[in-house]
């Protein structure tokens, strides 16, 4: 349990905002078979560390992953199942030890989550569902152990972002009273029905799109059509996107030069809206700081340029060290900053304690090592708040940038238009197929 709480504190500080949405969702039966998509390679088994403790869950996970000394012994360690994938293998495999394997975890009132892609890509569109997950599955129900399969879709916002947005989707459990039937004459047959059944819940629960440009301008697409929408949650825009998605889908025949013409629309308002973005500020601004917020801005700004400084090597070389692995891809990207980060901020934090304690003595690095954390964890949200208005900004510096915002801002409210419009005509031929 402690193995989890740690890393569920590392995604809770790596993505700024964890939702789960289908809680009511989870079987009774703590020896569920978890069947989540796979976009964000090390990332997503530790995401589902959000789910209750109740469910003892083992993943599944590579082989190869096992081979590295310190992760391997770590996945060991929270009960990981080896598995070889069958195009990192010579010749057939014997899958009988990983299939044993997984049956004695659930005899023992375990979970096990099986990433039914097999693989994890950086792409907007999930890979074929493989069978692993049905195969357990009935194997399970031959012992008489109700493993009920529930697939989960994660969300990412921008998987490999610092400080974005992930949700996790827990679909209802799969229907399988008629397959288990179907099963016993036919196993093939029984396989390929209950894997159809897991790929089509998890494209009910992922948000998806043809391309990563098309996933970002739907993303760009909901903020503009819902502008007025006060929530910010990321499960209702989830939940709009999805509507976007299957109305996209429906028309993407029908209406192919309508669809190009908002791709095409979109991708000139997103570029201005950028460009707003460096001179423009929140709602917030529009009124002068008050005095308790420009009081508690003065406060702040000291302790957290001091963990801007001890914290901007570590972060810096994490940074560097990701974008220049051999092995680096969007679909590893967040693992790579995590297991680096696991490794620098401790050295970093350990060879400035030490400077400290030739400079100044114990005390001063005693006081180091006890206040480090919190310094950084503060100066991580204090300077989230100065981004989302916190600090406020001098009415004559506003005023200094209001002409060139009003040009923008004119342009802005005339694309917006412009795409509402079109958006109506295709809700409107949405109608006529539905």
């Amino acid at each position: 349990m402690l193995t989890r709480l740690f890393f569920k504190l590392i995604v809770k500080t790596f993505y700024r905002d964890i939702e789960v949405k289908g809680f009511e969702n989870l079987p009774s039966s703590s020896q569920a078979i978890f069947t989540p998509n796979h976009p964000n390679a090390l990332m997503d088994p530790l995401l589902l560390s959000f789910l209750p403790f109740e469910y003892q869950i083992h993943f599944v996970a590579k082989a190869p992953l096992f081979k590295i000394p310190l992760l391997g012994s770590l996945m060991r360690k929270m009960g990981a199942i080896p598995v070889i994938r069958r195009f990192e293998a010579d010749g057939e495999i014997d899958y009988s030890a990983f299939f044993n394997s997984c049956i004695e975890t659930l005899a023992s009132d375990g979970s096990i989550a099986i990433f039914p892609e097999g693989l994890s890509l950086p792409q907007p569109r999930m890979s074929v569902i493989k069978t692993g997950a049905a195969r357990l599955f009935f194997l399970a129900s031959e012992k008489s152990i109700n493993s009920p399969i529930v697939p989960i879709g994660l969300n990412y916002e921008q998987g490999s972002i610092f400080r974005s947005r992930a949700v996790i989707w827990i679909a209802r459990p799969l229907k399988t009273d008629d397959v288990i039937g179907k099963y016993r004459d036919s196993p093939k047959d029984a396989v390929r029905e209950l894997t159809e059944r897991i790929s089509k819940a998890l494209e009910e629960s992922v948000f998806q799109s043809d391309n990563s440009l098309d996933r970002e301008l739907m993303l760009h697409l909901e903020r503009i059509h819902n502008d007025d929408q006060a929530s910010d949650s990321w499960i209702e825009k989830l939940e709009r996107m999805k509507q976007f998605e299957a109305g996209m889908n429906t028309l993407r025949d029908c209406c192919h030069s309508e669809i190009n013409r908002l791709r095409r629309m979109l991708s000139r308002h997103k570029n201005l809206t950028n460009l707003l973005s460096k001179t423009d500020y929140s709602s917030s601004d529009s009124r002068p700081p008050s005095a308790i917020h420009f009081l508690l801005a003065l406060i702040g700004l000291p302790i957290a340029a001091i963990g801007i400084l001890l914290a901007f090597l570590p972060y810096q070389l994490c940074d560097y060290m990701v974008k220049h692995s051999k092995k680096y891809d969007m679909a590893s990207a967040a693992t790579y900053k995590i297991a680096y980060s696991l490794f620098l901020f401790p050295v970093a934090f350990i060879v400035e304690a030490m400077i400290l304690h030739m400079l100044f003595g114990w005390v001063v690095s005693v006081l180091f090592v006890v206040l480090i954390i919190p310094i950084c964890y503060f100066t991580l949200y204090f300077m989230e708040w100065l981004y989302e208005g916190g600090w406020g900004i001098p009415v004559s510096f506003r005023k200094s940038r209001k002409t060139f915002q009003n040009g923008i801002t004119h342009l802005l409210e005339e694309q917006n238009r412009d795409i509402k419009d079109l958006i109506d005509r295709l809700a409107a031929r949405l109608d006529q197929q539905t």
